[in-house]
């Protein structure tokens, strides 16, 4: 048999077709909410889809998408999850990171916020309501793809004779595993252990960055995995500002491990790994504006130099002018936690939307 840690090629699709950057940048527009409009609070943002650019006054930015404040949480998965989900599932690692102000709708588009009784209940009859985020919406469909892939497998075997060309492997086996951890400040908790002890960042035999004592809980269903996330994010730190009733303090990041045994027409067994990291971040600030003091002032300021850190790493990654010459750049993980933390799940071949 063979084991493939997740280094392959990564095929574009049509909303990534033009870009040839392994980070990919996305603009969501949120609406108003009702307290801005009451507030006589006025759109000043123009996002275009077709050219994909997003107007603020005078000013012009182009990204590789752009979603206006219309679209819907199904159309948004619609658009972004298929090159993502088809990279997890043939063995790369996929990486999705919520970035913008406090208050700005990430945890709402990432679908981690606490769920009641009646999603488990959704999910466990296959259905998904139309606030539903990302999350939930890549764990129900990662599911149903390995089960209907292992099932197609066992009634129908791989086979040279394909006029189409040759049918995917076997799946064999697979097992998923997930955690869910929070980096607040430059501490590393757990979200699945009520004790909240600072855990350690180390590399692995392999030159992974693992973080010891993490949880890796083997989850079977979308149910048991959003049940993970629902159990942490009742554990996130949060607090209360002017911005966000319920700002979130930390840095949250839902990792999933998929682990797949296919054969091939000659009978080699072949297991991969990829890894699909969700990354809530902690809003932006400005202290000004979210009145924040003591405590909350300091929590926003290690925010920001968090998110500072990621940026420069981003942008690093990002730079198509020196990847296209050939030249060497440097990707500065060791500024922070949270950047180290996130380096095996941003750099490689792993595919990244922001």
């Amino acid at each position: 048999s063979i084991t493939i840690n997740n280094h392959r090629r990564w095929r574009q699709s049509t909303m990534t077709a033009q870009a040839t950057s392994q980070v990919r940048v996305g603009v969501r527009i949120r609406p108003l909410t009702s307290k801005e409009a009451s507030e006589g609070g006025r759109v000043v943002v123009d996002g275009n889809s077709f050219d994909r650019t997003v107007a603020i006054s005078k000013r012009k930015f182009t990204y590789d998408a752009v979603f206006h404040s219309g679209v819907s949480q199904p159309d948004l998965y619609m658009e972004v999850a298929p090159p993502l989900l088809e990279a997890f599932l043939n063995g790369y690692n996929a990486t999705v990171l919520a970035y913008g102000q406090t208050s700005s709708g990430k945890t709402y588009t990432m679908g981690s916020e606490a769920h009641g009784d009646s999603f488990v209940e959704n999910l466990q009859n296959g259905t998904l309501v139309e606030n539903d985020g990302l999350i939930p919406r890549f764990m129900s469909e990662i599911f149903s793809s390995l089960k209907h892939r292992k099932q197609m497998s066992t009634t129908m075997p791989p086979s040279t004779d394909n006029l189409q060309g040759q049918q995917p492997d076997a799946l064999i086996e697979f097992r998923l595993t997930a955690s869910f951890l929070e980096v607040y400040g430059e501490d590393i908790h757990d979200l699945l252990d009520e004790d909240r002890k600072s855990l350690p960042l180390r590399e692995d035999s392999n030159g992974e960055v693992i973080v010891v004592g993490l949880r890796n809980t083997t989850v079977t269903s979308d149910v048991e995995a959003m049940n993970i996330l629902n159990t942490g994010t009742m554990n996130r730190t949060t607090a209360s500002t002017l911005m966000n009733r319920t700002s979130s303090r930390s840095h949250a990041v839902f990792i999933v491990n998929l682990q797949q045994t296919t054969r091939g027409s000659v009978g080699d067994d072949v297991t991969t790994t990829s890894r699909f990291t969700f990354v809530d971040l902690a809003g932006s600030e400005r202290l000004k504006k979210t009145g924040a003091e003591g405590e909350r002032a300091r929590e926003g300021i290690k925010i920001n130099e968090g998110l500072l850190a990621l940026g420069n790493v981003i942008n690093a990654l990002a730079d198509e002018g020196r990847l296209a010459r050939g030249e060497k750049v440097h990707v500065p993980y060791r500024q922070s936690k949270l950047t180290r933390l996130l380096q095996d799940a941003l750099g490689g071949n792993s595919q990244t939307l922001f």
